[in-house]
């Protein structure tokens, strides 16, 4: 099966969330995801050009600004804030968790088989692997770190991989709907940046796994 170049840039969206489970450095988290999101940018453009619909270039760029440029750069500026650049893996050890994301990956390609595909979507079943590998790598990164800054990376992960199955599995939502989840978004971010301000003031720490610990 010969792969399109939107099939690579879909492989190479997943790729890179799944190279966030290898590193416990946050730092290299914060500039994968960059990248991450700046492909999706990408993505978003080449079916802005293969639909005709010039407002998808707009939600593109505004895409690049928000998640590639300004939440990187606000979640770096915390970090060098309240500490904690470095993560150990919890449940599962780093070695392990970039294996574990491949397997899913390939779980959720036998489950996008199974499920069935939108009429006039692209990407097809591939758009639906990787959409609901975003999901999963996600999920993987909130459960297997420490830090309360990898739990905001995972989310953002998976919200990049529900965007990602709603513009490759139907013809795109409203760009008013686009724009208003991607202000809410932006939104999120600054309170949870806000609440890691808290957290450490009142705890000395982000490390989430020691706040169950705490006693009345």
């Amino acid at each position: 099966m010969s792969l399109s170049s939107f099939d690579l840039l879909l492989s190479a969206i997943a790729i890179t969330a799944i190279m966030m489970l290898g590193t416990t450095n946050i730092g290299t988290n914060l500039r994968l995801y960059a990248l991450h999101s700046l492909l999706i940018a990408a993505a978003t453009a080449w079916l802005g050009q293969t639909r005709h619909e010039p407002a998808l270039f707009l939600v593109a760029a505004i895409f690049a600004l928000v998640k590639a440029g300004f939440v990187p750069w606000f979640l770096n500026s915390i970090i060098r804030q309240v500490g904690g650049h470095s993560d150990s893996g919890a449940f599962i050890p780093t070695a392990l968790s970039m294996p574990v994301g491949i397997a899913l990956l390939g779980a959720n390609n036998v489950l996008a088989q199974r499920l069935p595909t939108v009429i006039n979507g692209d990407g097809g079943n591939i758009g639906e692997t990787f959409a609901l590998s975003l999901i999963t790598t996600g999920m993987l990164l909130m459960l297997t770190r420490n830090i309360a800054v990898n739990q905001v990376i995972g989310f953002l992960v998976i919200e990049n991989g529900i965007y990602l199955f709603s513009q490759t599995q139907t013809q795109g939502m409203p760009m008013a709907l686009e724009m208003g989840i991607l202000l809410d978004l932006l939104v999120a971010v600054m309170i949870a940046g806000i609440l890691l301000f808290r957290i450490k003031k009142n705890f000395e720490h982000i490390d989430i796994s020691k706040l169950t610990e705490l006693k009345d």
